[in-house]
């Protein structure tokens, strides 16, 4: 158990807020914040310093745009390494021994195939990358957040942890589901298979109406939760600037129900300041909520999760990805024969199906390097038909071995 995991297992951690909102009432108008770890150090170690005087115990990196492929759209392509170091260090010497410090690792603000051109693995090095760079500068774990699609969250956990680190995942959602449309269970089950130490909701809307969430991720995990909502919706002025109108003492009403309601950390996310901060420090440091217990074991893809008891009672073999359309409704698994595959072949096909599949997939593999690859860029929980040896490759991504 690392670090983070212990602290969050015993106690209600306090995360800071927004960054972005201090760096504009200080008057710095700038399209990449994250240059500021170089160009303004100083600005960013008050921030921190002024979310850890208000209570805060969990501080994240001026990184949320750093990996190479979001700087690649600010024009300042090959400086994800340096701006990275720059920020944890940054951080690290704000905490000393005060706060834990969070590599904060956001979208890309690119889609994976089929919607996007980039495959999975470009993902996964883009953020390898920031979260080895993280590492050697001394962060504590990954805070991997605003996820707006699973594939790419899933993606930077398993980095961060091939990286060393621990990781915290949380996403955003409008209507109950993310951008590309994955459900709140979906996430929780996609993260926690794919090794994340916390699952959560940030950004997205006010408190309030993220008391749903909460409740739909509890039904399915007993990872802990993190909540870290704006200071309410976004409301516009006469003039046409935006603003959001919770004060800090209605922030602090609002998030008493997030943690009755599970929380096992809180902070704030747009909008929020060390005002906020400070009027929720009172709740943090209680006890840790009591894990729920869960009994059902699932299968699942990015939009349909399926208890594995029942999803083997209705499974079907399929040979050509275009099959995939052809299902009968009463089909909850789809199986895809990796046979004879090398890991290359396995992994096209993987991705091909997934695209085409709204249903959970079952692999059948005799090659550990096929099934290797299989699960890596399997954006879901699989079902797994395979011999005892390649057990530990199975639990490596969190698939469900089944016999039929």
């Amino acid at each position: 158990m690392g670090i983070f995991s212990d602290r969050i297992s015993k106690e209600i951690l306090l995360f800071d807020g927004s960054m972005g909102a201090l760096i504009g009432q200080m008057g710095f108008k700038t399209a990449c914040p994250d240059e500021m770890a170089i160009t303004n150090s100083d600005v960013i170690e008050s921030i921190h310093k002024a979310y850890i005087d208000s209570g805060a115990n969990v501080i994240l990196s001026d990184t949320f745009g750093a990996t190479e492929m979001a700087l690649s759209h600010k024009g300042k392509s090959g400086m994800g390494n340096e701006i990275t170091k720059n920020a944890v260090k940054i951080a690290r010497k704000a905490a000393g021994e005060n706060a834990l410090v969070a590599v904060d690792m956001g979208p890309t603000s690119e889609f994976m195939y089929p919607v996007g051109s980039y495959k999975m693995k470009d993902f996964y090095k883009t953020f390898y990358d920031q979260a080895l760079s993280a590492k050697e500068a001394g962060c504590d774990f990954a805070m991997i957040e605003t996820q707006t699609d699973v594939s790419e969250c899933r993606a930077a956990c398993l980095a961060a942890k091939d990286a060393g680190l621990e990781a915290a995942c949380s996403f955003t959602f409008s209507s109950g589901r993310t951008l590309t449309g994955s459900t709140p269970e979906c996430c929780a089950l996609i993260l926690e298979a794919a090794g994340a130490s916390a699952i959560g909701v940030n950004c997205s809307t006010g408190p309030d109406q993220m008391l749903p969430i909460i409740k739909a991720i509890r039904n399915v995990t007993n990872l802990p939760i993190i909540v870290q909502p704006n200071a309410g919706l976004p409301e516009t002025r006469p003039d046409g600037s935006v603003y959001y109108p919770f004060t800090p003492e209605e922030m602090l009403e609002s998030m008493k129900k997030i943690v009755e309601a599970g929380a096992s950390a809180i902070g704030g996310c747009c909008g929020t300041t060390p005002d906020h901060i400070r009027m929720l420090s009172s709740l943090s440091g209680a006890p840790a909520p009591e894990k729920p217990k869960i009994d059902t074991e699932y299968v699942c893809s990015k939009r349909v999760y399926v208890p594995l008891q029942y999803a083997v009672n209705d499974i079907e073999e399929i040979d050509d990805p275009e099959d995939l359309y052809d299902l009968d409704e009463e089909t909850t698994l789809a199986l895809i024969d990796l046979t004879g595959l090398t890991g290359e072949e396995a992994e096209e096909k993987t991705q091909e199906c997934a695209a085409i599949s709204k249903n959970p997939l079952a692999f059948k593999a005799n090659s550990r390097e096929a099934l290797a690859s299989a699960l890596k860029n399997y954006p879901g929980v699989a079902a797994v038909i395979a011999e005892d040896d390649m057990q530990d490759v199975i639990d490596m991504y969190g698939a469900k071995r089944i016999e039929i």
